[in-house]
């Protein structure tokens, strides 16, 4: 009976998360005409391939998914190596500061992020530095470091100080015993943290809208808001042809970690 009522369940969640990127995806392939008129998931009775390319050529879709991953890969990597490094400070130095640093950080997750636009963004002005790859890597990175710190803290804490002393006797640095001993016991917890934050800079808005100014820096988020805009309701297939190139991404990069992300979130959740 509870394998029933479980499959059951599962059944409705998958319909209920599929439904959008299955409407998406038909409209995609349609015009206004059978948009309106048709079924949801009626199929098109001209299959409109062209709308991809509308979307694509239009709405620059190409250049924005290249710009995504190169403010969302570097800003992942940058996190996630401040993190560990502190994590180890935090975990592995017995300092005085230790706790007033892991407050200060966890006090970092509940800052709204829109109540440091209007500072930040006067900063960046002053030191004229819009339109920049490197301070947009380097602000998303810091901004992920919070999560970041939490996550990788609490699953660090649970590593056996012992293996400190055995790498010790063994003549290890502190550097050598981080990332070659400490950091792939934590990788959990790292794949983790690093996961969250490569979507969380992916389909960031907020930033790119203030900061970049020019159309070619523009994150995928960016693209596709400018893209529906100028198209309104006038030609909704290549909007939604736009849609499912801006998620098509992320899917492939969730089902090629998927077995990471699972792992990596329920062993953080035991750590924890």
């Amino acid at each position: 009976m509870k394998k029933t009522l479980l499959y059951v369940f599962s059944l409705i969640a998958a319909v209920i998360f599929l439904y959008p990127l299955l409407y998406s995806f038909f409209s995609s392939l349609k015009d206004n005409v059978e948009i309106y008129n048709k079924s949801v998931f009626s199929l098109p009775e001209i299959w409109r391939w062209e709308n991809y390319k509308m979307a694509l050529v239009d709405a620059n879709i190409s250049r924005a998914i290249l710009n995504s991953f190169i403010y969302a890969i570097p800003g992942t990597l940058l996190c996630l190596v401040l993190a560990l490094m502190i994590a180890f400070v935090l975990t592995r130095m017995p300092l005085r500061i230790n706790p007033w640093l892991y407050n200060y950080f966890a006090i970092g997750l509940m800052i709204p992020v829109f109540s440091l636009m209007i500072p930040i963004s006067k900063v960046i002005g002053a030191m004229h530095l819009f339109n920049s790859y490197p301070l947009m890597i380097v602000l998303y990175g810091v901004f992920e470091m919070p999560l970041a710190v939490f996550l990788i803290t609490g699953y660090m804490r649970g590593i056996s100080k012992e293996l400190d002393e055995s790498a010790i006797m063994d003549g290890c640095g502190p550097v050598r015993m981080l990332f070659r001993i400490i950091a792939p016991l934590a990788m959990p917890a790292v794949s983790t943290a690093g996961i969250l934050s490569f979507f969380d800079i992916y389909n960031d808005l907020v930033w790119n809208v203030i900061l970049i100014s020019d159309q070619n820096m523009n994150n995928i988020s960016m693209a596709l808001m400018s893209f529906v805009g100028q198209q309104g309701s006038s030609q909704l297939g290549p909007t939604f042809a736009g849609i499912m190139l801006t998620i098509l991404p992320t899917i492939v990069v969730y089902l090629l970690f998927q077995e990471k992300v699972e792992k990596g979130l329920s062993a953080g959740a035991v750590k924890e």
